[in-house]
């Protein structure tokens, strides 16, 4: 987490799914699939953006080091190796 309230925390993706945003406001997915990681919008009038731009209604495929802004939020998005 870059901003926001658990800044400097991590968050380790050990579920298929994981949900990330605040309901009502915002809220996306990260699906982890067998070919990668992948970020859907699920709730909100905004789209999460990745590298500053909007996802759209698409899963949008993460790449390592990517920037997630939800919520208010900055998050990285990164690969352990």
């Amino acid at each position: 987490m870059l901003t926001g309230s658990n800044a400097g925390r991590t968050l380790d993706l050990l579920k298929s799914l994981t949900t990330l945003g605040k309901p009502g406001v915002q809220v996306a997915v990260i699906a982890r699939r067998p070919h990668g990681y992948f970020l859907t919008h699920v709730e909100g009038a905004k789209f999460p953006a990745v590298n500053g731009q909007l996802i759209g209604i698409q899963a949008h495929e993460l790449k390592d080091h990517d920037i997630i802004e939800l919520a208010g939020v900055k998050m990285e998005f990164f690969i352990k190796a």
